[in-house]
């Protein structure tokens, strides 16, 4: 059994990695991509964002956030696919501290899409992009005592 397990995501692509002490490095198990959340706006919904009038004008523009709108069904069900993940990584007794290391709005649906044990074996969490680094540098940006 490791140690613990350290999850390293984006929006659309997620690396696991264990260590099996302490203080040891990290050795990376799985990387998994969402391909979903990869595909742009309006490759998602067809349809664009409702429009409206300014108050004191005669401008038009568009509502809400549409970028976010269109990413975020995307980012919740990769979300809820990495947290299958490690629910059954703690159930087959397979680590005992999670450390999240995410984007910040990647960090918020994973704790949301998490159950209660899985949540309470969170030991750390860091609000970083660093999927694309080496795991030398994710190590890096954790406690040396794991």
């Amino acid at each position: 059994m490791a140690l613990a397990w350290v999850l390293v995501a984006n929006q659309s692509h997620a690396r696991l990695f264990e260590a099996d002490k302490r203080a040891s490095e990290l050795h990376e198990l799985e990387s998994m991509i969402h391909p979903e959340s990869r595909l742009k706006g309006r490759d998602i919904y067809a349809d664009a964002p409702g429009r409206t009038f300014d108050r004191s004008g005669e401008g038009r523009h568009a509502m809400g956030n549409y970028r976010e709108l269109c990413r975020r069904p995307a980012r919740d069900r990769f979300a809820h696919e990495l947290a299958h993940a490690l629910e059954q990584g703690r159930e087959e007794g397979r680590y005992e501290k999670l450390y999240i290391v995410a984007e910040p709005q990647m960090v918020g649906s994973l704790r949301d899409a998490l159950d209660p044990s899985t949540r309470a074996s969170i030991a750390g969490e860091t609000s970083k992009n660093l999927v694309g680094r080496k795991a030398d540098e994710i190590r890096a940006q954790l406690p040396h005592w794991l």
